[in-house]
Order: C-alpha cells, then sequence, then structure tokens
C-alpha cells in the first residue's frame, strides 16, 4: 500500500509530460461537483460558517456480468449529498489496473475472473484512489429488477449490441439505430459483451444505455439544487443496490463515461491484451466532482479545494493536473455559478497554506491571497480561478497539459 502514492505521482507525472501529445475528450453538459456542497453554491459565499464539512457523497461500485460470468460493463453509481439524484460514472471493464512494478499487468475484468468482487473492487480503488464501502455484481435480470421504475426510454444506439452465450454462439441483442426499449432490454444491453470484439468498439453503447437510465431520474430546478444541503429527514443514506438506484432516480441524474486509449506497447501490456489506460487528471477530476468524500489523500502535502465559474471540463482538468503535478491533494472540485473574477484567487487560514500556494504560480499563473477565518474540514487551500488562469493557459510554452476535445 505504501507504493500506490508514488506511482499515482509517477503517473500524473507522466500525464503532465506527454499530454501534449494527446487529447481526451470530456464528456460534456456535466455539471462539476455538486452545487449543494459546502451550503451554498457560490464561490466566495462559502464564508458563511465558522467550520464547514464536506458532506458525504455516498458511492457503489457496480458490476455488471454477462453470461460467461465475465464483467461486461462496470460504473459507480454516485448519490449527491442531498440524496437526491447524482451521477453514473461508466468505467471500463479492460482499463488497466494500478500494478506494481513487480506485478503482471492486468485488466480491472481479469480482476473479476481472478478474485472475485473483492479483488475488483481494490483495483478499482487502487485505479480511482478513492475508498469504496458498497459494491455488488449483478446479472442482467437482476439489474433488470433494480431500474425496472424507468419504464421504456429513448435510446440511439450508433451500431448493433452483440454478445457472446456460454455456448459461444454470437447473438445480436439489441439493433442499431433510434428505438425505445423496456428497463429489460437496457439491463441485457449492459450485459452484453461480444468474445473477442474490442470494447473500445462497445464504449459508446455502453453510454448510450446508461443516458437512457440517466433519463429517468427527476429534474430539479436550479434554486432546488443550490439550496439543498442535507438530505431531508425522512430519508437514508442508502446502503443497499436498491437504495442507491432510489435515490438517484429521485433526482437529475448526469452520465460520465471515461476516456480510454489502446495500450499497444510490450512493456504495459505484454500480453497484448485488450487493454486501456485511464488519463490521471481526467480521472482526478472526475473523483473530487463527484465523489469527494470518497477520495484518498495521495501524499501528505497540502489539501487543495478549487472552485471553478467556468461551464467547461477543461479548465477543471487543466487546474487539477497542475496541482497534483506539483504535489497537492486536489480533494474537492466545484462548478459554482458566479461571474468570474479576473484574478485567481487563493483563500488559506494560515502562514504555512499560504507559503505553500506561493509555489503554484509556475503551472497556474498569477495568484492573488485572501486570508481567511473560516476552516473547511480537511481542506488547507480553497482557489477559485478566475481570467488569469484562462490567459495563462494559452500564454506560451507552459500551457503542456491535455486540453478538451468536445464532440
Amino acid at each position: 500500500m505504501t507504493a500506490i502514492p508514488a506511482r499515482r505521482r509517477r503517473r500524473m507525472i507522466a500525464a503532465v509530460v506527454t499530454s501534449a501529445l494527446t487529447a481526451i475528450a470530456l464528456p460534456s453538459g456535466l455539471v462539476l461537483g455538486a452545487q449543494s456542497l459546502l451550503n451554498e453554491s457560490g464561490g466566495n459565499r462559502v464564508d458563511n460558517n465558522a467550520t464547514i464539512a464536506i458532506p458525504l457523497t455516498p458511492v457503489h461500485l457496480l458490476a455488471i456480468t454477462n453470461a460467461r460470468n465475465e464483467v461486461a460493463s462496470m460504473a459507480l453509481l454516485a448519490v449527491d449529498p442531498s440524496l437526491r439524484g447524482g451521477t453514473i460514472v461508466s468505467l471500463p471493464v479492460g482499463a488497466r489496473a494500478d500494478v506494481g512494478s513487480n506485478e503482471t499487468p492486468r485488466r480491472l475484468a481479469d480482476s473479476f475472473a481472478s478474485g472475485g468482487l473483492s479483488a475488483l473492487r481494490s483495483d478499482v480503488e487502487n485505479l480511482l484512489n478513492v475508498s469504496l464501502e458498497q459494491a455488488s455484481v449483478v446479472t442482467a435480470q437482476e439489474l433488470g429488477v433494480d431500474i425496472a421504475s424507468i419504464g421504456t426510454q429513448p435510446v440511439s444506439l450508433p451500431q448493433p449490441v452483440f454478445d457472446t452465450t456460454a455456448g459461444g454462439q454470437t447473438v445480436t441483442v439489441l439493433d442499431a439505430g433510434s428505438t425505445t426499449l423496456t428497463a429489460a432490454q437496457i439491463a441485457t444491453g449492459l450485459a452484453s459483451s461480444q468474445a473477442g470484439s474490442p470494447e473500445s468498439s462497445r464504449l459508446a453503447q455502453v453510454k448510450a444505455l446508461w443516458n437512457a437510465v440517466a433519463r429517468a431520474g427527476v429534474a430539479t430546478s436550479s434554486d432546488e439544487t443550490s439550496t439543498t444541503v442535507q438530505a431531508s429527514s425522512d430519508a437514508a443514506v442508502p446502503v443497499s443496490r436498491t437504495e442507491f438506484f432510489s435515490a438517484l432516480f429521485a433526482g437529475e441524474i448526469d452520465v460520465w463515461q471515461f476516456g480510454a486509449t489502446l495500450l499497444v506497447d510490450a512493456q504495459r501490456n505484454p500480453a497484448n491484451a485488450d487493454m486501456y489506460e485511464l488519463d490521471g487528471g481526467e480521472v482526478l477530476t472526475v473523483m473530487a466532482s463527484v465523489v469527494p468524500s470518497a477520495l484518498r489523500l495521495t501524499a501528505m502535502n497540502i489539501a487543495v479545494m478549487v472552485d471553478i465559474p467556468f461551464d467547461n471540463t477543461t479548465y477543471a482538468k487543466e487546474a487539477a493536473t497542475r496541482l497534483a503535478f506539483m504535489g497537492a491533494n486536489v480533494v474537492l472540485i466545484r462548478h459554482v455559478p458566479d461571474v468570474p473574477a479576473e484574478e485567481t484567487v487563493v483563500h488559506y487560514n494560515d502562514t504555512m497554506g499560504r507559503v505553500e500556494a506561493e509555489t503554484f504560480v509556475n503551472l497556474l499563473g498569477p495568484l492573488a491571497y485572501k486570508e481567511s477565518k473560516e476552516i473547511i474540514d480537511g481542506v488547507n487551500l480553497r482557489i477559485v480561478l478566475g481570467n488569469d488562469f484562462i490567459s495563462f493557459l494559452g500564454s506560451g510554452p507552459q500551457n503542456t497539459t491535455t486540453t478538451t476535445v468536445k464532440k
């Protein structure tokens, strides 16, 4: 376990060094972080309370198996702190596990095949740098029961969904094109994977099916989501898989699917398996936005919260990647609806925090500092990005991290 933070930092350094050669397409339309976090949605209105805690963001790992008892698709069910709505985070089953230098590279799906749910859960935790209290594995039939309340939903599939039976036959599960599917059909699609077919060919299908599930969530007004912080008195923190789905369907649901790059080099993928690399900056951005209470600290250094007054995931990922590269623990990212200020402001509680923040100038650009008497549990610095950060990103050779390509 002691090697995990070091491996994660090396991976983040590699992301910064090599990302100029790559482009990660982050899903558009996702609101980063629950707007209700920390009692206020505004970037500068967090200072209303003397001591503030980051509220619980319940999360459940869901693995869906096919007829061959292989993991066909996988997702994190992340519930908003209000316990109404949240985010479904789709995770490629072929993602490369975060293994040590003395371990044979393996896919997440291989972890389940060799060690069951406990091994899969452990590898997902290490890869995403989170702690998961809840996890389950389901068949198509069980998932169909869990999401039965969604009724029928429109779905547009870019290509047919195929599956391979236990006897080795390839069957067409769902046809391509726009159609209306029942909950059972959606569940069957998520539990299908054709043997020998690369996972990259079906990621768009998986996302489309999760989008259909998310469409059943109850939309709420912006005023309601910004003022609701704690769960209502009659709501309980979800424990079972059924309760997680019930909490998600009680509010608006977003879907985020991690991008994945096929590994073709012999050192990182010696068996030439259908194995994919996740982008460390994207993973950090999503986890710090969607499940901040589940994040693990990766170093003994300072913990940072970032407020993003821009509706653009590029800037969130840039800030998170750069801070992590400098050794900071990014523990929370919020999208806030305020009009961006010209300056990027660092709110600090003590001199040591400010001294540490001054080292961020090299990769964040010019910073203004504001001493704050308010304390946020587990946070040493709160950084509110301003227009000068955007200018800095486009100012020259220091802009070395990945930019977003929207599809």
